[in-house]
């Protein structure tokens, strides 16, 4: 597994911050009505919505990273502003156009053991 650090050229200034565990209980229903569930994990991982506010040349360079240094979704990545921890993108950032000198990614992140 390869280990990216957060571009130097993108902000960390994230904003709309919340955090919960992922979901780590495998539960089975018996046809009596009886449930058991049982931890599938050690350990709970915490998952990410955020968004972060960026320029045009940041977007750009966001995105240079995202695709060619991270290597998308398959990329792990440490990043100062989420914390001290290694993270992934659950899915692809999704841009929201606010004006014409910003651009808004809300992201889905979670962390790597």
């Amino acid at each position: 597994m390869t280990i990216t650090d957060w571009s130097a050229n993108v902000n960390s200034k994230f904003f709309g911050f919340n955090d919960k565990p992922k979901e780590n209980t495998k539960k089975t229903e018996y046809v009596s009505g009886r449930v058991t569930a049982y931890n599938v994990n050690t350990r709970s991982v915490m998952t990410f919505t955020c968004s972060l506010q960026l320029n045009k040349t940041e977007l750009e360079a966001f995105w240079n990273w995202f695709n060619d240094d991270l290597g998308g979704q398959a990329g792990v990545f440490r990043c100062a502003g989420l914390g001290n921890r290694l993270y992934r993108f659950s899915d692809i950032p999704t841009p929201q156009d606010t004006n014409q000198l910003f651009r808004v990614l809300s992201m889905n992140i979670e962390e790597v053991y």
